[in-house]
């Protein structure tokens, strides 16, 4: 459950526009001039404990249930708890009732690993090694796919082994194998590469899953892999990683925890400069500890859950890949990027999320960290989004969607709010620009819209994942919030309607290579979108109330209308609007995002703490 509760400080006034200080309106009608308004007055800030929370976290927790009733936990962050929260905001609304969960897409329920995780005798594992040279076609795969994201396998030491299997193995198939770490991180390594190249047949056995369970059958207790560190860190990370691949985010989450404990014991988050370690293992263990500490960021957010470190117990140097200047580059970015999600996670979405004093400064700040990285990014990796035909890095293409992400994800909460307050009523009500909160909303927006092109631009070139989920949580997000923003005030799309065929595009293009994920997730975004234009169609009085989204003294009428040809005409004359006649395609800078930022005045973001939300009476809750 996550609380709404608001005691307003400012009654609503006799014309029944939303009662807020002179230059704090957010939602205009088209008459109205909120920096003129007489009636208005300042909002009292005399009481600590009235306040709006981000309503994506709360005291308490907030669940679902799989069809078997055994509840889920929704992660503040999560993409998929923010898909569901939403579609059951949508559907108790129209219907008066949550959605069925037997159709809905359920953590570990797409695919089959034919094994229920107990290490049993090895009599029925029927695992079949590949031949040498289709395995280093495999192991070139995991290189092409995750190696410039990711340290799985330091290259040198691991092809010495392999070298060495393979020399002495003259029957792979009669089962005389070396049974050391080396070997489970060979057969998982297999595993991702399979997975990678492979497409999934119409059964639910995702591609490698034979060699990965081979491989965890086989892997020992953490009480042997802390005999070599090192090389468990990296065998655990494999893991995680191909278990993420297949959403079964929980277990590939605790798998990546283990790892993290291993990697601090071992004090890889220090500055490793000892005597007992040789140039090379520092800077193998450098790469460890970023690609550990990169995947945590990354399944925190997706999990919906604290992080395990904090950055300021972090002292560990990047790695200098023996001066391959792009690589060095582009980790550094990579890394930035992970540490604001992290910054982004322990403020917007910390424990009391208050979307207050404490929240907007977060927004600046967390804007203000995006600009600094998106010139560098900018610079080392142009994109140019007026040309989809161009040809894009497929590293390049996941740093800026990484970048996207991270403004989306500060975004978000705000987005549910007006989703929340546009849940009350059936008429159309046009964002302000009042505090630049409009500005704010077109960043991202425009996040989105720039990942699905940039993510179009991947497909044309046969470069989008189908097996790594980043690409798909990619369209999932920016699904999301186009949608959103089209329920709540479509003018901030700016005439922009071809996106829901990007997404159908995208996802049937994944689900053509075996995604069994994106079709699931293509059929929630379909019963969101029927949710939707139901309530576009249906006349007010035939909607269903819910009194955990309807406030019953709250007047129906609370805005005028205002269409897409009155946008620019409705912007308030003495508001500041840093995007005024941009397009998304031209791209931000760090300057405009700066701008952005500093429009985001405390005084002007009242509405924050009480303004048009204050109506919202009692929680919303999932059942």
């Amino acid at each position: 459950m996550y609380n709404t509760e608001v005691e307003p400080d400012v009654q609503p006034e006799a014309d029944n526009d939303i009662s807020l200080s002179p230059h704090d309106r957010i939602l205009d009608d088209d008459h109205t001039d909120s920096e003129t308004d007489p009636d208005s007055h300042p909002v009292s800030r005399d009481d600590d404990q009235r306040h709006l929370t981000n309503p994506l976290i709360g005291t308490d927790s907030t669940h679902t249930a799989y069809p078997s009733g055994r509840p889920s936990y929704l992660g503040t962050s999560s993409n998929w708890s923010f898909g569901r929260r939403i579609y059951t905001m949508i559907h108790e609304r129209v219907y008066g009732r949550p959605p069925s969960a037997a159709s809905l897409l359920f953590e570990g329920s797409s695919y089959d690993l034919g094994w229920d995780g107990r290490r049993t005798t090895m009599e029925d594992d029927t695992a079949v090694l590949p031949t040498a040279d289709f395995a280093l076609f495999l192991i070139n795969a995991v290189k092409f796919h995750s190696g410039q994201l990711f340290h799985l396998f330091d290259e040198d030491y691991f092809m010495r082994k392999f070298a060495s299997f393979h020399g002495t193995s003259n029957d792979l198939a009669s089962g005389g194998q070396d049974r050391d770490l080396w070997y489970v991180h060979y057969v998982l390594i297999l595993a991702l590469g399979k997975a990678f190249i492979v497409r999934v047949g119409k059964e639910r056995t995702p591609p490698g899953a034979d060699l990965f369970v081979h491989a965890m059958r086989l892997l020992p207790d953490i009480t042997y892999l802390c005999t070599d560190p090192i090389q468990s860190i990296e065998i655990l990370c494999s893991a995680a990683l191909y278990l993420q691949c297949i959403d079964m985010r929980t277990s590939a989450y605790n798998l990546l925890g283990q790892a993290m404990r291993t990697a601090v014991v071992e004090g890889l988050h220090t500055d490793v400069n000892s005597q007992h370690h040789s140039p090379a293992m520092i800077e193998r263990c450098r790469e460890i500890w970023w690609t550990v500490y990169v995947l945590d960021c990354h399944m925190s957010s997706l999990m919906g859950t604290p992080l395990a470190l904090h950055e300021q117990d972090i002292s560990a140097r990047l790695p200098v890949f023996g001066g391959a200047m792009q690589k060095s580059t582009a980790l550094g970015i990579h890394v930035q990027l992970a540490k604001m999600t992290a910054s982004i996670l322990q403020t917007v979405y910390s424990k009391e999320g208050r979307m207050d004093d404490r929240f907007v400064p977060s927004i600046k700040v967390a804007l203000k960290s995006l600009a600094k990285i998106n010139d560098e990014r900018n610079q080392a990796f142009p994109i140019n989004l007026k040309d989809c035909a161009g040809s894009v890095s497929r590293l390049g293409a996941y740093l800026h969607l990484f970048h996207h992400t991270c403004i989306m994800l500060t975004v978000r909460p705000l987005l549910y709010v007006f989703l929340q307050r546009r849940m009350q009523r059936n008429d159309s009500r046009r964002v302000s620009s009042g505090g630049g909160v409009r500005s704010l909303l077109r960043v991202c927006v425009a996040s989105a819209q720039s990942s699905l092109k940039i993510l179009i631009s991947l497909q044309s070139q046969g470069l989008l994942e189908s097996f790594i989920p980043f690409d798909l949580e990619s369209i999932w997000s920016s699904s999301l919030t186009l949608l959103v923003t089209s329920a709540v005030d479509s003018t901030l799309l700016r005439g922009e309607t071809a996106w829901t065929q990007n997404v159908y595009g995208l996802l049937d293009e994944m689900i053509a290579r075996g995604n069994l994920v994106a079709g699931h997730r293509k059929n929630e975004f379909e019963l969101m979108e029927q949710c939707l234009d139901q309530l576009k169609v249906t006349p007010a009085s035939l909607v269903v109330p819910h009194d955990s989204v309807v406030n019953g003294n709250s007047d129906t009428n609370l805005c005028g209308q205002v269409t897409a040809t009155q946008e620019e005409a409705t912007l308030s004359h003495g508001s500041f609007e840093p995007l005024r006649g941009w397009d998304y395609e031209d791209g931000l800078n760090g300057e405009q995002l700066t701008a952005i930022a500093d429009s985001l005045e405390f005084g002007d973001l009242d509405w924050l703490q009480c303004g048009p939300f204050g109506q919202l009476d009692g929680d919303v809750q999932l059942q």
